[in-house]
């Protein structure tokens, strides 16, 4: 087996993550440095360590469905005094990868997994699988400023524009939209709702491709159906069912477990 191949799986990683691991040199292949980017290993033989932490190969995949309370990082390493997601999950998400992230400040939906191959083909911008998010945002938007949304904005030198807004109601001068978007980039929404003269009071992403947050509440996991997991293979194959509505509920069974 290759070794990126290995780190995906038993570090949580993306390949792209692994190679990086590689060239920094914090990995090490039975007290060595690996000859090369890519030499093959024995799962079963030899020693595989990052940052002197010695990695299992997990022979079961896990799927879960995280609430990411707001004020966590989506992140290995805290900064700034702020818990990581990984901190506050302890043993429940060791060998999971977060696939993407939500900034410090928003809260909702994350899919952890030890999938390595899966989270990194979710992620690539060919897949183009739909996030959905609630925003609670104010002055509470008027047509010019739903219009300015939907046209989009320039993001790092590229023309972004939202699939679909709605406006969901207003609530004590705030605004509260759905806004479904295909790649995530860094910020995006918040950058979108700017360009619009909108204020981002709080953002919860509530949908990525087939899952959806629903009723699972902050710092709470659940496993995803099987169901689930055959839509998200299907969606990394770029073979994405059906679009529903962007209000569109599913069925988000599992077992519930509260961390933190």
């Amino acid at each position: 087996m290759r070794l990126n191949q290995f780190l995906a799986r038993a570090g949580a990683a993306s390949r792209r993550e692994a190679d990086r691991w590689i060239r920094e040199g914090r990995i090490l292949v039975n007290g060595a440095p690996p000859a090369g980017m890519g030499p093959d290993i024995d799962p079963g033989r030899d020693q595989v360590t990052l940052d002197g932490r010695l990695l299992h190969w997990d022979e079961t995949f896990r799927y879960l469905a995280y609430h990411k309370p707001k004020g966590s990082l989506v992140s290995r390493r805290s900064q700034g005094g702020n818990p990581t997601i990984f901190d506050l999950l302890g043993e429940t998400a060791r060998g999971l990868h977060a696939v993407g992230r939500l900034d410090l400040e928003s809260e909702g939906l994350l899919i952890l997994t030890n999938d390595g191959v899966l989270a990194e083909a979710l992620l690539h911008p060919r897949t183009g699988i739909d996030r959905v998010y609630r925003l609670w945002v104010s002055p509470v938007p008027g047509v010019p400023a739903l219009r300015r949304l939907r046209e989009g904005t320039t993001i790092e030198g590229e023309e972004v524009a939202p699939r679909r807004v709605l406006l969901e109601g207003s609530d004590r001068g705030e605004g509260i939209l759905l806004v479904e978007i295909a790649e995530g980039k860094k910020r995006e929404i918040r950058l979108l709702a700017r360009a619009a003269g909108l204020h981002v009071r709080r953002l919860q992403r509530i949908r990525f491709g087939p899952v959806r947050l629903e009723t699972l509440t902050p710092g709470h996991t659940r496993e995803l159906t099987g169901s689930e997991i055959r839509a998200l293979r299907q969606a990394a194959r770029g073979e994405a069912p059906r679009r529903g509505s962007v209000r569109g509920r599913g069925n988000a069974g599992g077992q519930r477990k509260r961390h933190g």
